[in-house]
């Protein structure tokens, strides 16, 4: 059976069935069991017999009739006193006693009563004997209880539509089961996909099935298979154009070292020299962005988080002091003695490009403040400068590839706009997240949030 529509077709069809068969057996077998008790009540030579042993014999007498008497036929005699008590003392099931109350409303049976002896008075279905004493009795008949229909014949129909519910129940979870898995999996792979592991296939027995379900996730895998292909070739294109453009570059270099040796020192020989400087820069983050792609297939290592934060701010404080740097102060604080897997050289590039954003917008002489805390099962790390802040507009556009804000364009300030989208990229890759937001005084806070693998 290969198409889906007909499986879903045939599997309501079958609870349908089920359904539709159960409670026509249901009232089918209430039917025949209401017949058979008419019929058995009808029985007048057991009733005449009751009757006259109670007349004979009176109470007594028909209480040890009673007793004596053999199920013939397979049915249970009981004689039931105005109370709903049997003579015997025995349990009257449910079903009879409601019976027995539709039974004593007011008759409407048009029966003759003339062959009867006087202490028997027939019924609407259940005849009746008077006592000497004026007491009410009512024979039931009905059939004696049998292992397989005892329960069922006691319950009635109530038991019926139990069980017609639960066999319902039970079909239509395995078919939906059966029907949900595959999709189950599908959705897992999806997620698994938008999560970045372009290397997710549906593998399994899902791949060999003849079905739709089995088309889509062959379609599924040549569809990752796709993606994945382009974004290798993608990093590789970045990767060798990168490697590409180093090689004129570097002979840049040389010739403008030659110029300077016979022409000397010239402002336009600073302008070239400090322009290379840059596009040797962007190559740079070109090529990290591009090996960040490449990580996923690397493995997360444990860290100290704490340790590498410090690594990472002693560098920055470096680039400061040196020739070139603007004074600024990067402070570290936090206690958190945390040791997590990660691919420590995206993190460090991610806090770097991070700190040295923070840097350029600062100040010269100002502090930029590192805070490393444990928050929402994972650490958060915030960085704070003291610059102007960002237009509120611009702050969803920080992380996008290239993005320069008007205020860094207007002042020509350095920078290709790809070092927060590298910090992203990198926290991307750890699952975590990045955000950016003005604080209250002055300045720009960024915020990392990596999850701990031991508590997510």
């Amino acid at each position: 059976m290969r198409s889906l529509l007909v499986r879903i077709f045939l599997s309501f069809w079958l609870i349908i069935g089920i359904t539709i068969s159960i409670a026509a057996l249901a009232g089918y077998y209430y039917a025949e069991r209401m017949r058979d008790t008419i019929e058995n009540f009808s029985d007048s030579d057991t009733v005449l017999e009751a009757g006259d042993v109670l007349a004979h014999e009176g109470r007594e007498g028909l209480l040890r009739w009673l007793e004596g008497r053999p199920k013939r036929g397979g049915v249970i005699l009981y004689i039931v006193d105005d109370k709903g008590r049997d003579l015997l003392q025995r349990h009257v099931p449910r079903h009879l006693q409601h019976m027995l109350q539709r039974d004593r409303m007011p008759d409407t049976d048009s029966r003759s009563a003339a062959n009867t002896p006087g202490n028997v008075r027939p019924a609407r279905h259940l005849p009746q004997l008077v006592a000497p004493d004026g007491n009410i009795l009512t024979l039931i008949a009905w059939p004696s209880r049998s292992p397989y229909k005892g329960w069922l014949q006691e319950q009635g129909i109530p038991a019926f539509l139990i069980i017609a519910l639960l066999s319902s129940a039970a079909v239509s979870f395995l078919l939906a089961r059966t029907q949900s898995q595959p999709v189950q999996r599908l959705r897992k792979a999806t997620r698994a996909i938008a999560d970045g592991d372009l290397s997710t296939r549906v593998a399994g027995s899902l791949n060999q099935r003849k079905d739709e379900l089995g088309l889509l996730a062959n379609d599924f895998d040549r569809m990752a298979e796709k993606l994945e292909q382009a974004a290798a070739q993608q990093t590789e294109l970045s990767s060798n154009i990168s490697h590409e453009l180093r090689s004129p570059l570097a002979r840049l270099r040389v010739a403008l070292e030659l110029a300077r040796r016979q022409a000397g020192e010239l402002p336009e020989f600073e302008r070239i020299d400090h322009e290379t400087e840059r596009l040797d820069q962007l190559i740079g983050q070109i090529l990290s962005y591009a090996r960040l792609d490449a990580a996923d297939a690397e493995r997360a290592l444990p860290e100290s988080l704490a340790e590498l934060l410090a690594e990472v701010v002693e560098n920055v404080n470096y680039e400061c002091r040196a020739d070139g740097g603007n004074g600024v102060q990067v402070e570290f604080h936090g206690s958190v003695t945390a040791t997590i897997p990660v691919f420590r050289d995206a993190l460090m590039s991610a806090v770097e490009n991070v700190l040295r954003n923070a840097v350029a917008h600062s100040p010269t002489g100002g502090t930029v403040k590192v805070q490393l805390d444990e928050k929402d099962n994972g650490y958060q790390i915030t960085v704070d400068d003291e610059g102007a802040g960002v237009a509120e507009q611009e702050i969803d556009n920080l992380f996008k590839p290239f993005y320069r804000t008007r205020d860094a364009q207007q002042q020509s300030r350095n920078g290709s706009g790809l070092g927060l989208a590298i910090a992203a990229r990198a926290i991307e890759l750890h699952h975590g997240s990045i955000r950016a937001l003005n604080t209250e005084g002055a300045g720009l806070r960024i915020v990392l949030w990596l999850p701990d693998p031991a508590r997510t």
